[in-house]
């Protein structure tokens, strides 16, 4: 008898063992579930930061005002003589360097070239012109004669260069030769006796350029 009630202890043992571990292992499946669907907060200590907060790293104000001036524009009267052209401002118009600063405004001087995509373009007493007329033939200053003349001259091109042209007498020139030479007769920048440029024959600032060969003497900036 004794053997056998040994026997059922353990049996019974084995059994209520069997149905705790059960028990055990359906309770910690619960718990591992719920651990999944909640897991831990990791803000609660106070350890996040909002990545919303836009921080501003602080600028030193010496790297700020380098800044400012990288993006100045340079000052050309930095190398310019005071009373020199700084920049063009419109028409015949232009600033001047005045204390150091592109602050001064006058007119342009005569010749000065108001449009560089063409050299015709030129200020003549502070009006911007184009110099192909019978008013400034050339350059700034030399005039055609269409009265009291024999015949009336005309600026027109010849050989590259705008001349007045149509003279029939030294005197009616505005440079006192009429050159035949090349034809047709022509008002040239000449001393009609040499064929040389004078001495300011030509209106300041312009200049007296000799022709080569057959070609006229003629004003130029």
């Amino acid at each position: 008898m004794k053997r056998g009630a040994t026997a059922s202890f353990a049996v019974g043992a084995i059994a209520s063992f069997a149905v705790g571990a059960f028990a055990l292992g359906a309770f910690g499946c619960t718990f591992l579930v719920d651990f999944e669907d909640h897991p831990p907060d990791p803000c609660a200590d106070g350890g996040c930061v909002d990545a919303t907060i836009d921080v501003a790293p602080d600028v030193a104000p010496d790297v700020a005002d380098a800044a400012v001036e990288a993006d100045a524009p340079p000052n050309p009267c930095a190398t310019l003589e005071a009373g020199a052209i700084c920049e063009y401002a419109g028409g015949c118009t232009c600033n001047t360097c005045q204390n150091g600063t592109c602050s001064g405004t006058k007119k342009c001087p005569d010749g000065y070239n108001w449009d560089p995509k063409n050299a015709l373009a030129r200020c003549c007493g502070g009006l911007a012109v184009v110099t192909n007329t019978n008013a400034n033939c050339g350059v700034c200053g030399v005039v055609c004669k269409t009265a009291g003349v024999t015949t009336p001259q005309d600026c027109k091109l010849l050989d590259g260069h705008y001349l007045c042209v149509g003279c029939s007498a030294n005197s009616e020139c505005w440079s006192q030769c009429c050159s035949s030479s090349p034809t047709p007769s022509h008002c040239a920048a000449s001393d009609c006796n040499t064929g040389n440029c004078p001495n300011g024959i030509c209106p300041a600032p312009s200049k007296c350029v000799m022709g080569t060969g057959n070609a006229p003497n003629y004003c130029s900036y």
